[in-house]
């Protein structure tokens, strides 16, 4: 084997390493944050006609008056409910940055071709609520 062979051949092994832990990350974390939390929360919106309470207004029947504290209420609300799926999305980033070919994604996922963009948004399509 000539050393240039054994050099591709090891760099493509990394790219299968990094394309495999990078769906791993994934599958797992998008299950965990997203699909599975979910999945309870549509079976109990199917049985109860209701996907809980609001995030502005708790179980109270009237939402709170505008103010600094109602604001903060609202926005550390909004906070627990997402931190997990902002975490994720960060750890998912930083995978492509550091696991995928930067080449390969920019000939694939590039440009302005029709190709890339429909390319990039089935891709997404599993992270969407």
């Amino acid at each position: 084997m000539q050393p240039s062979e054994s050099i591709r051949t090891n760099v493509y092994q990394r790219y299968i390493w990094g394309v495999a832990v990078l769906l791993t990350i994934s599958v797992v974390g998008l299950y965990y944050v997203k699909w599975e939390p979910y999945y309870h929360k549509a079976i109990t919106a199917a049985a109860k006609h209701s996907i809980g309470e609001s995030l502005v207004v708790g179980n109270s029947a009237t939402p709170p008056s505008p103010s600094w504290k109602a604001a903060g209420d609202y926005a550390w609300s909004y906070f627990v409910a997402v931190w997990q799926a902002m975490i994720l999305g960060l750890v998912l980033g930083s995978a492509v940055e550091a696991l995928m070919p930067q080449a390969w994604l920019c000939r694939v996922l590039g440009g302005k071709h029709f190709k890339g963009v429909a390319l990039a948004g089935l891709v997404s399509i599993p992270s969407m609520m």
